[in-house]
């Protein structure tokens, strides 16, 4: 419990509101409304009805969701993976912690890798746009986490606007980076560009930034200034951040 609201696991029954948060907080992100300006939008809420299901039942993945004591209404929740071992692994994975966080400040990959290339010769700038970000995920991913890797990653998190700045986020992550502390392996996640430094607060550290020029990509200027000629989408910077686990303190160190 965190003062005013709980972080437990997220049920079915809860998809129709998680939808709705996921959808919400995609409104003001300026690479999905600037991608949505160009081609059919994103029905977000339809996404999340579809695919939250399936992360809650997958036995690779755990979905938690922070809920208002006094109302029961969900707040926030977060999707967090695992690789290289499952939530059902957890207690028996703790007793390797200090082996998996030794491992785990090793070099985040070869960086002898391609760098990743998207499609520069599709006519249509934002299938340019998406064919460039998701190289540049799948890239990092192997970086990341090459064959025989032991990590958690978070798929999304995601709180009610009226909620920001009131603990929801961070615990949420803590959720999760709680577990990775007990096994003793690294998180990572990739960040939009508004919510790194959320990640930041909670020891995440950049190891990576993919800075678009979404002006390069525009169908044409942001709909709230168009036909001034003057206004611009700017710059949006993805950042992929790692946070290494905390390390057990020998027992003859302590106290």
């Amino acid at each position: 419990m965190n003062g005013t609201f709980l972080v437990v696991p997220a049920e079915n029954s809860d998809v129709p509101d998680m939808a709705r948060i996921w959808a919400s907080s995609f409104e003001t992100d300026r690479h999905t409304v600037m991608k949505n300006a160009g081609k059919k939008p994103y029905d977000m809420e339809a996404m999340g009805i579809s695919v939250i299901p399936s992360w809650i039942a997958s036995d690779e993945k755990i979905v938690v969701k922070a809920v208002e004591s006094a109302t029961g209404r969900t707040v926030g929740w977060c999707c967090w993976g695992f690789r290289g071992f499952k939530p059902a692994n957890v207690e028996l994975l703790s007793t390797e912690h200090e082996k998996n966080a030794m491992d785990a400040t090793a070099s985040v990959g070869d960086d002898t890798m391609e760098e990743p290339q998207g499609d520069s010769l599709d006519p249509d700038p934002i299938r340019r746009l998406e064919a460039m970000t998701d190289a540049d995920m799948q890239w990092w991913m192997k970086k990341l986490m090459p064959p025989g890797t032991k990590c958690m990653y978070i798929v999304t998190l995601t709180v009610v606007k009226e909620f920001w700045s009131r603990g929801v986020g961070s615990a949420l992550l803590r959720y999760g980076t709680d577990i990775a502390d007990r096994v003793g392996v690294f998180c990572w996640v990739h960040s939009s560009d508004s919510a790194w430094k959320v990640y930041a607060k909670a020891g995440f550290e950049v190891v990576g930034e993919l800075d678009v020029d979404l002006d390069a990509y525009a169908p044409g200027p942001p709909p709230a200034m168009d036909g001034s000629g003057e206004s611009l989408w700017g710059h949006y910077v993805f950042r992929y951040m790692k946070r290494l686990p905390a390390v057990k303190q020998p027992l003859e160190t302590i106290g």
